[in-house]
């Protein structure tokens, strides 16, 4: 009996280890939306997400009613389409449907546990309202807090925005 057991062990780690992929396949979800995705060589990137309410809430120094759980968010990043340099943002979703928070966006570098890391800091001309995301790849974005440290999510949310397309 235990070699039986043994052996349906060590093949069910085999599957485990042969089913995963040499090349990670980290590629623009499709999404639907009521609003259309920005295109064009003005646009840098859309990215889509869901986080947690309350931590974000403080985050951004608003006040939400105590049974908020989950927020939608999108972020559309605007650039200049010769020089390719960050001009502006939209970001729309819980808590700006009747009106998307904008200003103006720059890409930094450092975090607190990276110094080489990309870094979009939403506002910079307005440090007070500043909120920064980590670039993870071309496609994933994550939420850092105002100390620039990564936020850690639990089984239901997270703080990861990912790159969405038509």
């Amino acid at each position: 009996m235990k070699t039986l057991l043994f052996i349906a062990a060590c093949l069910l780690i085999m599957h485990e280890a042969t089913a995963q992929s040499a090349t990670p396949l980290n590629i623009p979800s499709k999404t639907t939306t009521r609003q259309p995705i920005a295109e064009g060589a003005n646009v840098w990137g859309v990215f889509h997400g869901r986080v947690p309410c309350q931590t974000m809430a403080t985050v951004i120094h608003i006040s939400v009613e105590p049974n908020c759980t989950k927020l939608k968010w999108g972020f559309t990043f605007y650039q200049d389409p010769q020089s390719k340099k960050p001009t502006t943002y939209t970001w729309d979703g819980s808590l700006f449907r009747n009106k998307p928070r904008t200003g103006k966006w720059a890409l930094i570098q450092g975090t607190a546990d990276d110094p080489d890391a990309t870094v979009i800091q939403l506002d910079p001309d307005q440090p007070e309202k500043s909120v920064f995301l980590l670039k993870g790849d071309e496609n994933v974005l994550f939420i850092l807090d105002g100390s620039k440290k990564l936020m850690v999510g639990g089984e239901y949310l997270s703080y990861t925005f990912n790159r969405v397309s038509n």
